[in-house]
Order: C-alpha cells, then structure tokens, then sequence
C-alpha cells in the first residue's frame, strides 16, 4: 500500500495564511476520514507550531498532530498558489506543506520515523525541485512514494 495517497493531495489550493492551513488540514483529515475530531487536530497542529516552526527550507513546511481521534498515520500534501509566511528556517515563504497525521498510539514509533524520512527528502534538491515541478497529484505520489518507505 502506498504511503502517500493520491486523494490526499491538494494542488493549487488559494490559502492566505499558516492559520487557514492548519484549518484545510483539520478539515480534509475529517473529510477522508483520518480523524473523527476537526478541532482536535487543528488544536494539535497549532500547539506544535508553538513548539517550534515546522517550516522547513525552500517553501516547504511539515506540520504534524498527534492525537487518539487520528485513526492510522497519514500524510496529506497541499501545494499553495502563493507562498504564505510560516516562520521557516531560511526565512523565505512556504508553498509546499506535507502535514503527518499521527495517532497517539503510534507517537514515537511511526511518527519520529516518517518525520525523519520527510526532512531528509525536502533536503535534497532534486527532489523539491521534482515535487514544484509536478503537475498532478499523481505525480506527487509517486516521487514520494518511491523515495519513503513504509514500516
């Protein structure tokens, strides 16, 4: 089975802020059925960023939740039309979240692993350049579900 699901990509999607993010990511995960609880997770999104910021370099974010309404690990992809500002580590504006949904169940086994695996891809050129590139979401399942791998 694949990691990364073609449903769950979200291409050209008209978002202003990291705030309005947090809300389309806590809503798709209720839509696809990921979460039973769209506040929780939004909640949860929020306390980590308070933590410390989840954007990365280049325009891309990894925002994460972890909660008990989050039924299996997941990861949902929304490509922005305009870069947002999400406090990244280089400073510049993010237009690529890869956002982990996470059950409480499977915090520090699933989650510390598929996280890992995220950030070193978004370290490699060749792949951000490949994701801003692609043109569906099929294609953006499939440069990253050839790079992950599963349990």
């Amino acid at each position: 089975m694949a990691l990364i699901k073609i449903d769950h990509i979200f291409m050209k999607q008209n978002l202003g802020t990291q705030d309005e993010v947090m809300h389309f990511l806590a809503a798709q995960g209720v839509l696809l059925g990921i979460s039973s609880d769209q506040t929780a997770v939004y909640h949860k999104f929020l306390a980590r960023e308070e933590e410390g910021t989840t954007g990365m370099m280049d325009g891309f974010a990894i925002p994460h939740a972890k909660d008990q309404s989050i039924e299996e690990a997941a990861v949902v992809i929304v490509q922005l039309t305009n870069k947002i500002d999400w406090k990244s580590l280089d400073g510049e504006g993010t237009e690529f979240v890869i956002a982990l949904f996470i059950p409480d169940s499977e915090a520090g086994t699933t989650h510390l692993k598929l996280l890992s695996q995220v950030a070193r891809l978004l370290m490699q050129k060749e792949v951000t350049n490949h994701l801003k590139q692609a043109q569906s979401p099929a294609e953006i399942a499939e440069i990253l579900n050839g790079k992950l791998v599963e349990n």
